[in-house]
């Protein structure tokens, strides 16, 4: 807004220091400390098919899944505990897959459990292909989104689905941040220096990731737009079946009133990129 220096000491005073980790620390703390339940899977589960995908996202036991950026596998746990076989979840961290093996032995006592790779998708050599792709909370994470979207081409099967979801980087609180400011500014990583935000991160957040770009910090951010998004999609070869666009808005009483408005802002080009803060999307091949 007012240039690095400024940015940094207006920004200062609404900063804490709650959630300092070095990455040493959080991969110390990670595994077997997390206190979750069965139930909490399955009410995750059910979240995700309800409010996120509207009833779109189909449970089926005949049916293949791979989720991409399954962090610690509750949705992948929770897909098993419904009587689904064959579940992939692939993730970048290792310390998020140690933990999902973890909570998969704790939480499903028996066979079949979920398959966890630790790797990079784009360089994750398969042999198949599948008939439910998850990319939830992952896709502002990609590195290179045509490449990924050209990757899931190959990796889904021709009648196969994706259901994607992402907080687009220019919507209110697309920047990540939220983990060390006291008050939460809509639209900060447009408006502030990305120098001024990244040295604060720093200093309040992760001190030993000194990263100059926020493509650069550990796990990334692509600053990828709703318009740049669904024009990434079609360049490779994908549509879109539909677009669930701030769903939280709907089902929170708190936050009805805005849902209408919301709806309005999101239809517009060019403004849409600004108001949509969540964009859930279930998308397949083109024919």
């Amino acid at each position: 807004m007012f240039g690095r220096v400024i940015d940094y000491y207006l920004l200062k005073p609404l900063t804490h220091t709650r959630n300092l980790f070095t990455e040493d620390e959080l991969d110390n703390a990670a595994v077997g400390n997390l206190d979750f339940t069965i139930d909490r899977c399955r009410n995750y589960l059910r979240r995700v098919r309800t409010e996120y995908f509207s009833g779109r996202f189909v449970v089926d036991k005949t049916l293949s899944y791979l989720d991409i950026g399954c962090g610690n596998g509750i949705l992948d746990i929770g897909l098993v505990d419904a009587g689904i076989d064959d579940v992939t979840g692939i993730d970048i961290s290792e310390r998020q897959i140690a933990e999902a093996n973890n909570l998969a032995e704790k939480l499903i006592p028996d066979n079949p459990k979920p398959l966890f790779h630790t790797g990079d998708v784009h360089r994750w050599q398969h042999e198949r292909q599948y008939d439910v792709i998850l990319a939830l909370a992952t896709m502002e994470h990609i590195n290179d989104p045509l490449a990924f979207f050209h990757k899931i081409r190959d990796l889904m099967k021709p009648t196969g689905v994706m259901l994607a979801g992402f907080v687009p980087f220019h919507s209110p609180f697309g920047d990540h941040m939220e983990g060390f400011f006291r008050i939460n500014i809509p639209w900060r990583g447009v408006m502030f220096s990305e120098d001024a935000l990244l040295r604060l991160r720093a200093e309040c957040f992760r001190p030993t990731d000194q990263a100059e770009r926020y493509q650069d910090m550990v796990g990334g951010l692509n600053l990828m737009r709703f318009s740049e998004y669904t024009k990434w999609l079609h360049d490779a070869g994908l549509e879109v079946v539909c677009h669930n666009i701030n769903p939280q808005l709907k089902f929170h009483d708190r936050y009805k009133p805005l849902y209408p408005l919301s709806r309005v802002l999101t239809g517009i080009p060019k403004i849409q990129d600004y108001f949509s803060v969540t964009v859930y999307s279930v998308i397949r091949r083109r024919l």
